[in-house]
């Protein structure tokens, strides 16, 4: 009776990543109406800490994933395409995994060539932080470190529609007036 328990309890969240991001996957981005502004401090594979605020002035796509989830699998390779689309902008992908060990997280990485950073959420305190449901879930953070936009499950990261919404916060740094350089007086009449 224990070992049916036991499997049923490892069933639990493949079932959950393949069933609920199915009727998600056509949905996209969404406008975020939760906590505007969240935060992280994670270690990277290579034990180095990262949290938001080191991306500031970016528009940062922050991606929840799990190896054994076959959704998050199958999106790899779009954000990496969309990371190598944006390469010359304030545009940063982070791939934050969810609830796994650094060993088996580094080891899938490394079989499948995934060169995007990836940060360690082992605690998973982050992923129920940030009210994540499912896998994979991603959230679009506008420069100003405002969580902007949701995803649940895997949008198409090449739909002209998806491109526009990161564009268009994107355009929103390039629309910011540069600061005078440094020693420069502005008189105020």
């Amino acid at each position: 009776m224990q070992t049916q328990t036991a499997s049923s309890y490892l069933l639990l969240p493949l079932l959950f990543c393949l069933v609920l991001p199915v009727s998600a996957r056509g949905a996209g981005l969404e406008p975020h109406s939760g906590n505007a502004e969240m935060t992280f401090r994670l270690p990277d594979l290579h034990d180095r800490p990262h949290s938001l605020p080191d991306y500031r002035g970016k528009v940062v796509l922050v991606n929840f994933w799990a190896s054994w989830c076959p959704p998050c699998v199958q999106e790899m390779p779009d954000l990496v395409r969309l990371q190598q689309r944006l390469a010359d902008r304030p545009f940063q992908v982070l791939a934050l995994n969810a609830g796994e060990k650094k060993y088996r997280v580094r080891k899938f990485v490394k079989l499948i060539g995934f060169d995007l950073p990836v940060l360690l959420d082992t605690t998973s305190e982050t992923f129920n932080a940030w009210h994540v449901e499912t896998l994979p879930t991603t959230f679009l953070i506008a420069a100003d470190g405002r969580v902007r936009y949701r995803a649940l499950g895997r949008p198409n990261w090449d739909d002209p529609d998806t491109i526009a919404v990161i564009e268009t916060l994107l355009s929103e740094i390039e629309q910011q007036p540069a600061d005078p350089p440094p020693g420069t007086d502005i008189e105020v009449k």
